[in-house]
């Protein structure tokens, strides 16, 4: 029997809640190398794929299931080839080196791949991404691409410092934030924007591996509603990506 592109959506839906579960089982991995890898780049490219049933619902009334399929199945092919492969790429070289230098530089090409990848996925044109990294109860941007210039903001555990206080408990718990528009009459704790944001919507994960915590992934954009599901869904494969080749071996 044919399948339509509403059944086919729903598909889509499903397997991208499985991803996620995939990303949790690869991130918990320590010594996988290039197993690790590949695990990865699957946990990621599948929500990224279904990212495309925004379009695909644009597109049903006028578009054959047919032609969409095709071309779908290409925009999985180009994620995979183009965005998720060098990140899993460094990831497995980043457990395969025994050099800490080398390592380091990993990491930092690893990071910088990460927020790359987060910019131009999720949201809009203009969406910016961060990385901000935990050392010594502090988390300061280690990596970043998009819009503005370089992030300033340290989250730290001050008293005064409320949204530095959410932040940590955020990436302590394992957790996410989606804040549809700051800009809202009623926002979640530590998600009022600092004077002069530039910004009205954002999502925020923690990345972690194990019982390690790594920092937190946040991207931001100047509209409202910039972001859905998906998104949060792709961030939360990437972050738990990125863990992955951050976490130190013990």
């Amino acid at each position: 029997m044919a399948t339509t592109p509403r059944s086919r959506l729903r598909t889509y839906l499903l397997v991208e809640a499985g991803a996620v579960g995939l990303g949790y089982a690869v991130a918990v991995l320590r010594g996988g190398g290039w197993a690790l890898a590949g695990a990865g780049a699957v946990a990621v490219a599948v929500p990224l794929w279904v990212k495309s049933r925004r379009e695909l619902r644009q597109e049903l009334e006028t578009r054959s299931a047919e032609t969409l399929a095709i071309e779908t199945d290409a925009k999985l092919r180009l994620v995979v080839g183009d965005v998720v492969t060098p990140i899993a790429e460094v990831v497995g070289r980043v457990h395969q080196t025994s050099g800490k230098g080398e390592r380091e530089s990993l990491r930092g090409q690893l990071k910088q791949l990460v927020v790359e990848a987060v910019a131009s996925l999720c949201g809009g044109e203009r969406a910016r991404a961060i990385f901000f990294q935990l050392e010594r109860g502090e988390m300061r941007p280690a990596a970043w691409f998009g819009r503005g210039d370089p992030p300033t903001t340290v989250f730290t555990d001050d008293p005064d410092d409320r949204r530095g206080q959410e932040a940590l408990l955020l990436v302590r718990f394992h957790d996410y934030l989606l804040v549809d528009d700051v800009r809202a009459g009623e926002l979640p704790r530590g998600a009022e924007p600092r004077p002069g944001a530039g910004y009205r919507s954002f999502i925020s994960v923690s990345v972690f591996c194990g019982e390690q915590n790594l920092g937190m992934l946040s991207v931001d954009a100047p509209e409202a509603h910039a972001f859905d599901e998906t998104d949060l869904n792709v961030m939360r494969a990437m972050a738990q990506l990125l863990g992955a080749g951050l976490v130190d071996r013990r």
